[in-house]
């Protein structure tokens, strides 16, 4: 076994502890006491003397270029790894010291009183914006009602619906096609202001992961006023008003952004007087500007970590976070050829995964023919679809020539988007299998990371290198609302009868132990299907972190682009 390999499954093994342990506690363990765990409002991160003066407080990260700043219409980690360092919500989702992940309070005072299926949640006092207008209820019935909106949130909206909040009302906006009707559907959702510090949202029924799902960004308060009078141009640095410890202070599109302290923040005072965020997708380059001292954190590709593991002042600063991600090729079902099913399966079995790992990121990731991570309850590994979807060089060709293409003969070019150097490396290698093995040709679209966001978002692709990130640590996340006929993250337009009554069925489910089975079923149809993606690895991320970079703990499950993202208010500059 190749060394890197065996370090995969290291990393993997202690996913699978901190994710099974985060399952078994339901994910939703909220802070008894009602405290937020993080360190005093008027004590910055790190304390004791570790931090550096305030002049000192300032780093550079990498990143993707972020689509959207909205917390309502983001569904891209560059997006949300940045909107978490600007808004909160109710709840957060935080590293719980032992590598697993846990709820504590965020703008709510404490646990959710619940009567029947009616939560009613207590803000803390004093809360304010960023501009020193007051959070009140208000404001996150607003967000409610935008993340329950489709024309606002068309990708994470179906968390307020059906099957995961559920809140009444919501369903029927989501399945309104009248626009004279909106408004009064809207006004019909049952949630509600019932003063100034008290919000109640009435859902269908119970349900036990509240917490967990009022801690992501789709339900986080909306600054109504704001949004009314500047349009989408409400997230621009002039216009902008959010709640959490960071305010945007410049933005270059294209280039970078500029985070500074929220002074209205009511929790843990950052450090850090300014994070400048680069958007730099060739991650060589990247690695380049931390070499020269001009980024303080950033990804790498896994090519690098040979060079860095050679580096004694690197090889400290290297972090390689197992990681709750898949990656998979993403085929659009609305394309008249990629709608045939032996299209697809010549394209998957075409697909030698164990040599992409060694050709592309030399043996650091987990070759995967399954899309529910390894690490969640319920995981069901390669063994049920290797026979079915893995790489087999005859039964590829077998499958092009069932669905009329022999030898590639007659098959029409299709593009495949990428934007990072190491998906041009993933696209050149299936170019070449399935040149080699197919006799078909695709062309390489290399955009930039936010056109590429844009692209997925309105459909517009043949094939996409792509996956999905854990955003908490239960099997519905990386199913429901991505594979279901009208799943706003289905951009790929699976549509498939055992994906829908699967899901059904876990819906339905009265106990834990049918819910997984069900959604065990749900997977199986998505991946034997090949229902919009073909899985080829499981991630393993390298980061790189200055030395002088403190107070960041990574967690794979809910970081968004940089490691410990989730707290950027913890992190801070160390005292030489």
């Amino acid at each position: 076994m190749n060394v890197r390999n065996r370090w995969f499954l290291i990393l993997a093994g202690l996913l699978a502890s901190v994710l099974v342990f985060a399952a078994a506690c339901g994910g939703d363990d909220d802070d008894g006491d009602g405290g937020d765990q993080t360190p005093s409002a008027t004590q910055p991160a790190g304390g004791n003397g570790e931090t550096a003066p305030a002049d000192q407080q300032n780093i550079t990260i990498q990143s993707g270029e972020p689509q959207f700043l909205d917390p309502h219409r983001s569904n891209f980690e560059q997006d949300i790894g940045v909107i978490r360092m600007m808004f909160r919500g109710l709840y957060n989702l935080t590293d719980d010291g032992g590598g697993g992940v846990e709820v504590v309070p965020g703008m709510a005072e404490g646990d959710p009183v619940v009567e029947g299926n009616v939560y009613t949640v207590t803000l803390k006092e004093g809360l304010l914006w960023s501009d020193g207008e007051p959070i009140t209820a208000q404001n996150f019935v607003d967000g409610a009602k935008r993340g329950c909106d489709p024309t606002v949130a068309e990708t994470y909206g179906y968390l307020w619906g059906a099957g995961y909040l559920d809140l009444v009302g919501c369903a029927e906006v989501q399945a309104n096609t009248d626009a004279a009707q909106k408004q009064t559907l809207l006004d019909a959702m049952q949630v509600r202001a019932v003063d100034e510090r008290t919000v109640e949202y009435t859902l269908k029924q119970p349900n036990d992961r509240f917490t967990t799902i009022m801690a992501l960004w789709v339900t986080f308060p909306a600054r109504q006023d704001v949004i009314d009078a500047n349009g989408d141009a409400w997230t621009q640095p002039e216009n902008i008003v959010n709640n959490g410890p960071f305010v945007l202070s410049e933005l270059t599109p294209g280039e970078s952004l500029k985070l500074v302290p929220n002074p209205n923040w009511a929790g843990q005072a950052p450090a850090l007087q300014e994070i400048t965020v680069r958007f730099i997708d060739d991650l060589a380059a990247a690695f380049r500007g931390y070499q020269n001292d001009e980024l303080q954190m950033t990804r790498i590709s896994a090519t690098d970590i040979v060079v860095v593991e050679g580096d004694s002042g690197l090889s400290s600063e290297l972090l390689q976070v197992p990681s709750g991600r898949i990656e998979s090729l993403e085929m659009q079902m609305e394309d008249e050829t990629l709608a045939d099913f032996n299209v697809r399966l010549a394209l998957s079995r075409a697909i030698d995964r164990e040599a992409l790992n060694e050709a592309v990121f030399d043996g650091t990731n987990q070759p995967a023919l399954y899309w529910v991570v390894e690490g969640i309850t319920g995981h069901q590994g390669n063994e049920p679809f290797t026979d079915i979807i893995g790489f087999d060089e005859e039964a590829a060709k077998a499958a092009l020539a069932e669905a009329g293409y022999p030898g590639g003969d007659g098959f029409p070019e299709l593009g495949i988007i990428v934007n990072t150097p190491e998906r041009i490396a993933v696209a050149e290698f299936l170019q070449q299998q399935f040149s080699e093995i197919l006799g078909i040709d695709i062309r390489i679209e290399q955009v930039d990371g936010q056109t590429r966001s844009a692209r997925f978002n309105a459909e517009d692709f043949d094939l996409f290198v792509g996956g999905w990130q854990l955003d908490y640590p239960d099997i519905e996340n990386p199913l429901f609302g991505l594979f279901e006929t009208t799943g706003g993250n289905n951009k790929y337009n699976c549509s498939h009868p055992d994906v829908d009554a699967a899901l059904e069925a876990a819906l339905a489910a009265t106990d834990d132990e049918a819910r997984i089975a069900a959604y065990q079923d749900m997977e199986t149809a998505i991946v034997t299907n090949l229902c919009g993606v073909a899985p080829m690895y499981q991630s393993s991320l390298p980061f790189l972190v200055a030395s002088r970079v403190g107070g960041v703990v990574p967690n794979g499950t809910i970081d968004a682009g940089q490691p410990g993202n989730y707290c950027a208010e913890c992190w801070f500059v160390k005292a030489e």
